[in-house]
């Protein structure tokens, strides 16, 4: 009987997997933040400085110097930046909370907590907070009724704010994605020092929207990501993933 029981379970959880929708990412941008990088952030700094108590002026501005503003975008503050000051879909959309099942006690000046995955830089993270590899935590959106639909899905994974600290953390395999408790699919990471997305084959969100009041009155609607496999960090157990956001529509 129990041989039987054993057989039933194993068909039932090996069909639900087949049955999984599976995401592979798509590679957005690949991350530097080297020393060249930082030297010239603070040379393309320095010139906006100059600008502003015209020590120099735009007229007479270097070929070089003008390369720096062409490749460091004006609109943003810092190179740690996901999102500059120009128009985007979060123009309009950002109205959400976000939790997580742990996070890592703060070290020394360093801070692990959920709030650092959706802060909008990449100097910071979250990380479990569990023993182990943190297989099973997981990060969860709350969204209002209103919020713009998603469409894009995008994960700086792992601890970007350095190569070797990348490299010294867990980053993460695949997660399992639920959309308002139900599962939605498996993302499959690719183990990159880079900015990763998928695109979905229809928006999350509520699609009625003619009606504003009627869709103030409707349920919040939710995105988990749960922890099932990682790549093994070459230090530390911990799991690390240094920012999740989206992209979509409703919003112009």
């Amino acid at each position: 009987m129990k041989s039987i029981i054993t057989i039933f379970i194993f068909i039932t959880f090996h069909s639900f997997s087949q049955n999984l929708k599976e995401f592979e990412t798509k590679i957005e941008m690949n991350f530097d933040f080297g020393i060249q990088v930082q030297n010239d952030w603070k040379e393309r700094n320095q010139l906006f400085k100059d600008l502003e108590s015209e020590k120099k002026s735009w007229d007479n501005l270097t070929e070089k110097e003008l390369k720096l503003f062409e490749k460091y975008d004006e609109t943003y503050n810092t190179m740690w930046d996901i999102e500059g000051g120009g128009c985007s879909w979060y123009c309009g959309a950002g109205d959400y909370t976000v939790n997580s099942s742990s996070f890592l006690k703060n070290q020394n000046k360093n801070s692990y907590e959920i709030n650092n995955i959706n802060d909008f830089s990449y100097q910071t993270a979250w990380v479990e907070g569990i023993k182990g590899y943190g297989i099973g935590e997981f990060i969860e959106f709350t969204f209002v009724p209103k919020h713009p639909r998603v469409t894009v899905i995008k994960i700086a994974n792992g601890y970007i704010k350095s190569k070797e600290a990348w490299k010294n953390n867990s980053r993460v395999k695949k997660l399992k994605m639920y959309v308002n408790d139900t599962v939605y699919g498996i993302i499959n990471l690719k183990d990159v020092y880079s900015l990763q997305s998928i695109k979905l084959e229809k928006p999350i969100g509520h699609s009625e929207r003619k009606d504003y009041e009627k869709l103030q009155k409707m349920p919040k609607w939710k995105i988990r990501f749960e922890i099932m496999e990682v790549y093994k960090g070459d230090k530390y157990d911990d799991t690390a993933i240094s920012e999740i956001f989206f992209d979509g529509i409703d919003v112009h």
